[in-house]
C-alpha cells in the first residue's frame, strides 16, 4: 500500500474536526452542515419534523420552544430549517440557503388531544435522543406513532378514581367543609364517567364542557341546598376542572410577552371560547331548574391544613387521570407543594399578583432541578403546577358571573383579577425562564469532499 501523502492527512484532520462537535461560550453546539441532500432526504426530514412538532404542540410546549426543538433536531441531520408554528398547525422548510431560498417545504395540522403525562415523558425522552444524535428516519416515525398509540396506564375506574381526586383537591383549596367535599366527589364522579365516553365519541368532544356544566349545574341547584346545607354556586366550580383553560391562559400570555402574537393571541381566543361554553351551559342550567333553600345551617370550614390536603390530592388526581409514570410521584408532589408554599408565603408577604409572580418564576428553574435528577421531563411538572395555579376557575367564576347571575361589577373584578393573576403568571415564568441557558445547536462548514487520487496505482503481488 502506498504511504499516506501530506494532502491526504490534511483531509483527514479536517475530518476528524469537523465531525467533532464544537463549543462556543459554552451554550452553542457547532455541528458541520452536511454537503449535499437530495430532495427525498429533504422531503423525509421535512414531514418528520412537521410530525414531532405537532406532537409537541399536543404535548402543551410554547411555540417557541417547538421552534427551538426542530431547529436542533435539524441541525444535527447537517441542514438548515426554517419553520413557522402556530397552536393549530405548522410550516416547516429544510435545506436551501440562509435565505430561506430553495429547500423542500411541508405542512401538517396539530389534530387530536392533548397528551397525556406518560406520552409527554416518551416524546420528551425521544426529542433528547434526536437532539443529541442523528436517528434514522424511519426509527424516528415508528417511535412517534408508539408515543401516539401508547395505550393509557391505568383502567377506566382508575382514571375516574383520579378525576374524583381531582375534584376534591380544587375544591378543598377553594372551600372545604365536610358536605362540600361530599358534593365535589359525587359530581367529580359523574363528570368523570361523563368525560370517560365522551372521549370515546369525538363527534361529542364539542359539546362535552355545555354539557358537563348543565348537569353540574342542574345536579347542584336541586340537592346542594337540601342535603348540603351550601350554596349551590360553590360546588360548580371544581367538578369542570378538567375543561378550565388555566394552562392555555397562561401559555397565550406567554406567547404575546416574547412577540408571538399570532400564537398567543390563537391560545387565548381558544381559552375564552371553552369558558364561554362552561358559562352556557352553566346559564342553561339554572335556567331549567331553581335553586331549593337549604335545610339547615351551614357547615363549618375543616382549617387552614384542608387546602395543603387539597394540593396533594390534586397531585394523585394528576397521576392517576393523566397516565403519569409512578416514579413521578413524589417529584410531582413536591413541585406542587413547593409552588403553593411560594404562593402563600409571597401573597401573605407583597397580595396575590406577587404570589402568581413568584409561583411562576418558581417554576421553570425547579422543573428543570427535577429532570435533572429524576430523568422527569419538565412538561410532567409544568402542566399540574399551571392547573394549580388556577387561573382557569377564577376566568369561568368572573364569567358565570356577568352571564349567569346579571352581577356584571362583581364579574368585571373577578374577570380584572383573572387578567392580572395571568399576566402575572407569565412573567415570573419569563423571568425564570431567562434564568437558564440551554445549550443549542448550530451549524458549521460543511464536510471538505476529499480529493480526487490522481497517483498512479501501485503494483501489487500475483493473486491479491
Amino acid at each position: 500500500m502506498r504511504p499516506l501523502s501530506r494532502l491526504d492527512v490534511r483531509v483527514l484532520a479536517r475530518r476528524a474536526a469537523a465531525l467533532r462537535p464544537r463549543r462556543r461560550g459554552g451554550d452553542t453546539v457547532t455541528v458541520p452542515e452536511a454537503e449535499s441532500a437530495d430532495r427525498e432526504r429533504l422531503r423525509d426530514l421535512a414531514s418528520l419534523l412537521c410530525e414531532l412538532g405537532a406532537a409537541l404542540l399536543r404535548a402543551g410546549e410554547r411555540t417557541a420552544e417547538v421552534e427551538r426543538v426542530l431547529h436542533d433536531v435539524a441541525a444535527r441531520y447537517g441542514l438548515r430549517v426554517r419553520s413557522f408554528v402556530v397552536p393549530t398547525g405548522l410550516f416547516v422548510r429544510v435545506g436551501g440557503g440562509p435565505d430561506g431560498r430553495g429547500g423542500e417545504l411541508d405542512f401538517t395540522p396539530v389534530e387530536g388531544p392533548d397528551l397525556r403525562l406518560d406520552q409527554v415523558e416518551a416524546l420528551q425522552s425521544l426529542v433528547e435522543r434526536m437532539q443529541a444524535e442523528e436517528v434514522p428516519f424511519e426509527e424516528a416515525r415508528r417511535a412517534l406513532r408508539a408515543v401516539r398509540e401508547r395505550p393509557e396506564r391505568f383502567s377506566p375506574a382508575t382514571t375516574v378514581l383520579g378525576y374524583v381526586l381531582l375534584t376534591v383537591g380544587l375544591g378543598a383549596m377553594r372551600h372545604a367543609t365536610v358536605p362540600a367535599v361530599v358534593g365535589y366527589a359525587v359530581l367529580g364522579l359523574g363528570v368523570g364517567l361523563l368525560r370517560l365516553f365522551g372521549d370515546r365519541l369525538p363527534a361529542g368532544r364539542t359539546a362535552l364542557p355545555v354539557t358537563a356544566a348543565i348537569l353540574v349545574t342542574a345536579v347542584s341547584l336541586r340537592w346542594a341546598g337540601p342535603l348540603l346545607h351550601e350554596v349551590p354556586t360553590v360546588l360548580y366550580i371544581p367538578p369542570l376542572i378538567a375543561f378550565l383553560p388555566g394552562a392555555a391562559l397562561t401559555l397565550g400570555a406567554i406567547e404575546l410577552a416574547t412577540g408571538a402574537a399570532l400564537s398567543g393571541i390563537a391560545r387565548l381566543a381558544g381559552a375564552v371560547n371553552v369558558l364561554l361554553l362552561l358559562a352556557l351551559g352553566i346559564l342553561v342550567g339554572t335556567e331549567l331548574l331553581r335553586a331549593r333553600p337549604a335545610g339547615g345551617a351551614a357547615s363549618e370550614p375543616l382549617g387552614p391544613w384542608a387546602p395543603w390536603i387539597g394540593v396533594l390530592l390534586l397531585g394523585f388526581g394528576f397521576l392517576l387521570y393523566f397516565s403519569a409514570p409512578p416514579r413521578v410521584t413524589g417529584w410531582l408532589l413536591g413541585a406542587l407543594l413547593a409552588e403553593r408554599l411560594v404562593q402563600s408565603v409571597a401573597t401573605e408577604f407583597a397580595g396575590p399578583t406577587f404570589g402568581a409572580f413568584a409561583a411562576g418564576m418558581l417554576l421553570p428553574p425547579m422543573a428543570t432541578w427535577v429532570e435533572r435528577r429524576s430523568h422527569t421531563p419538565d412538561q410532567v411538572v409544568f402542566l399540574p403546577c399551571f392547573w394549580l395555579l388556577v387561573p382557569g376557575a377564577v376566568g369561568l367564576t368572573s364569567v358565570s358571573e356577568i352571564i349567569v347571575q346579571g352581577d356584571t361589577a362583581g364579574g368585571l373584578d373577578s374577570l380584572v383579577t383573572m387578567i392580572i393573576t395571568v399576566a402575572s403568571i407569565a412573567l415570573g415564568v419569563l423571568v425564570g425562564a431567562g434564568l437558564q441557558r440551554r445549550p443549542r445547536l448550530s451549524l458549521g462548514e460543511p464536510v471538505p469532499a476529499a480529493p480526487e487520487d490522481t497517483a498512479e496505482p501501485t503494483e501489487t503481488e500475483p493473486g491479491r
